[in-house]
This record gives C-alpha cells, sequence and structure tokens, in this order.
C-alpha cells in the first residue's frame, strides 16, 4: 500500500432525511468527523487523521446504508476518460471487486422508486468491465454483486451523472457486502405490497433462519406483502389484521387469518409460533407494548423477531438505542437495528434468542 492511496474522508450514504440526524451524531463535538459535502442521501465528512482504503475504522449507526473511505471526487461530462482514470489511478490498489452504485434519487417507494436498481449504473458497469477486459485486468465491476467477508472493495458512486466519488471499504459486515448497501431482491410478478421486499431485506441483513414449515404469525398483516414472502419461503404462516387479506394470500392453504387485532387476542395463542414479524403502522412504544406482552407471557416459546419500528419524527431515531435495551430484557441475546433500504421513516429491529 502507498500513501497516496490514505485519506481523511469517509462518506455515508442514508435515506432522504436521515442526513441531519447523522451529521449531528458523527460530527464534532458529539462524533469525531467534520462535515465536508453533503447532499440528499449521501454525506461527506473529514477526520483529523489519514486512513489506509482498508482500515476498519468507520462510522457506524442504524441509519448508515453504506460506508466507505473516500479516494477522490471526479467530474465530467463523459464516462470514458472517467473510467480511464480512476482504472490508472487504482489499478495497483489491491482490490477484489468494484461495486458502482447511485445515490438515491427519491424516498423509497416514490412513484416505484426502489434503491438500488439505476439504469445508469448498470450502464456504467458495462463500460467499466470493456475497459478491465481491455487492460486484462480480470477484476470486475457491477452493480448487484454480494461480497463475502474481508472482501476489499472499489467503489464508484454516482452523486449526478456529472459527477461521481471513488471509495474503498473492507467488508465487515453483511450490508457491506452489497453494492450501496441495498439488497434488491427480485421483485415477484404479482407482488402484493412493498412489504414483500422489506421482508426479504431484513431477513436476509438479520439471517433469520426462518426454514420450510417453521410457524410465523405477523401482526399487521394486510394486505399480504410480507405473508406472500413468508409463503414463498414454505413458511406456516398466520396474519394479525382486522382488515381483509389479498385473496391470494386467504386461499393459501399454509395461511390463517386472524382478524382481530393484536390485543383482542389471547396471549396463549401465541404459544406455537416460533418467529414474530410485526409492521404496523403505530408509534414505537405501542409497538414494543405490544410485543412484549406476548413474547414475555409463560407460555411462549418465540425465539426469533422482526419488528417495524415507525419515526414519526427523524428525532426519534435517537431513540433506537433505548429500544434495543428493551428488547434485550425479554431475553433475546443478539438484537440488532438498521434502517433497511426499503424502509421509509422507519427502521427494522430484529432480536434472536
Amino acid at each position: 500500500m502507498t500513501q497516496p492511496y490514505n485519506s481523511p474522508f469517509v462518506y455515508v450514504s442514508c435515506q432522504h432525511g436521515a442526513e441531519k440526524i447523522l451529521k449531528e451524531l458523527l460530527s464534532e463535538p458529539v462524533g469525531p468527523y467534520r462535515l465536508a459535502y453533503s447532499q440528499k442521501g449521501l454525506v461527506t465528512f473529514k477526520s483529523n487523521l489519514a486512513t489506509p482504503p482498508w482500515s476498519r475504522s468507520l462510522p457506524e449507526h442504524p441509519l448508515i446504508r453504506s460506508r466507505g473511505h473516500v479516494l477522490e471526487r471526479l467530474e465530467g461530462e463523459v464516462a470514458e476518460p472517467m473510467i480511464d482514470s480512476i482504472l490508472e489511478k487504482y489499478s495497483e490498489l489491491d482490490w477484489q471487486h468494484l461495486h458502482v452504485w447511485q445515490r438515491d434519487i427519491a424516498q423509497p417507494g416514490w412513484h416505484g422508486f426502489e434503491p438500488g436498481r439505476s439504469a445508469l449504473a448498470s450502464f456504467l458497469v458495462e463500460k467499466i468491465n470493456k475497459a478491465l477486459e481491455g487492460r486484462q485486468d480480470t477484476r470486475r465491476a457491477s452493480t448487484d454483486h454480494i461480497a463475502s467477508a474481508d472482501t476489499k472493495i472499489l467503489e464508484i458512486i454516482i452523486d449526478e451523472p456529472n459527477r461521481w466519488w471513488v471509495a474503498a471499504k473492507p467488508v465487515q459486515t453483511t450490508e457491506d457486502g452489497w453494492a450501496g448497501g441495498v439488497y434488491a431482491p427480485a421483485i415477484p410478478e404479482g407482488m402484493i405490497s412493498r412489504a414483500y421486499l422489506k421482508l426479504a431485506e431484513a431477513i436476509r441483513w438479520s439471517e433469520m433462519p426462518i426454514k420450510p414449515g417453521d410457524r410465523v404469525v405477523e401482526i399487521g398483516s394486510s394486505p399480504g406483502g410480507a405473508c406472500q414472502l413468508l409463503l414463498d419461503l414454505g413458511a406456516k404462516v398466520t396474519g394479525v389484521d382486522p382488515a381483509d387479506m389479498d385473496e391470494r394470500i386467504a386461499d393459501h392453504p399454509s395461511f390463517t387469518h386472524w382478524r382481530s387485532r393484536s390485543l383482542q387476542v389471547k396471549r396463549k395463542e401465541f404459544a406455537p409460533f416460533k418467529y414474530l414479524v410485526c409492521d404496523a403502522n403505530v408509534a414505537p412504544n405501542y409497538t414494543l407494548d405490544t410485543i412484549e406482552a406476548i413474547v414475555t407471557y409463560p407460555t411462549s416459546r418465540i425465539e426469533g423477531l422482526i419488528l417495524t419500528i415507525k419515526l414519526s419524527d427523524w428525532e426519534h431515531a435517537l431513540l433506537i438505542p433505548e429500544h434495543l435495551e428493551r428488547v434485550h430484557s425479554w431475553g433475546y441475546s443478539r438484537v440488532d437495528a438498521r434502517q433497511l433500504a426499503h424502509n421509509r421513516r422507519e427502521y427494522c429491529l430484529a432480536a434472536m434468542k
């Protein structure tokens, strides 16, 4: 490793709107950084110490989708010269894979927008791989490659079509291995709702070991997007919701509908379930009170939780540590939080015994 690769800059990507909280938590005097550049969904910070690209010292917070060491910013009107410049400058850096991704252009779900699906990023990947082949470099770029632990990733981040950032990072967590921190599952034909994408990402991120035949209960199940995924996984699913379910779910042989609010269900009825999923549009404490009453009941055998915690205001993200500690007190040894790429103003809390 040569000294010029060292950089005092780091970046974090996040959902539109979460930048303010991350600036407050990561910038001096609370955090170790100084704000350098900010755009919706992308913020860079400067530290007092230049670090090598494979340093494991990177910002951490549940609202951070992706993070890395910034190597440079490029601007230009033509892609090929910019690509050639990057490959020439960083050919000797011992990166193993190149992730190309674009800063979010909108909130998830807005007019069909979903993070991690960028035509521009895919277009650039084709050009980059052609250039790598021309250089007889066997390394490759992608928009959807899932890197394993300790892989050294070079990144091209499309801020604007004519403004890119080059960054690097080692894969330390599951989400570090996703381009831009986005797990983009295949969208099935006839997807009932975006809850399908959220739960698919939640299960992959949390490594929740749901297997065919496992009994899963979902609170707030209508119209059935999350149940659709669980049934696709082969689980036996019970949905708790006073509203109607999509007929494709209601008629499924492995689905049972309790047409009721969760508070009206006797706690002993939850005894057969191994996993509980909840995505209800209520305040955080209401969700946590409801789940606590279920999982702490003497007959409960629920081993894993996937909870969507709504944030009526971004400032409420400051309460995430309290939420995690509360769930931990219920007897769950592993409790984690992350704002999933497919979340809106909410985050996912996952717990396992």
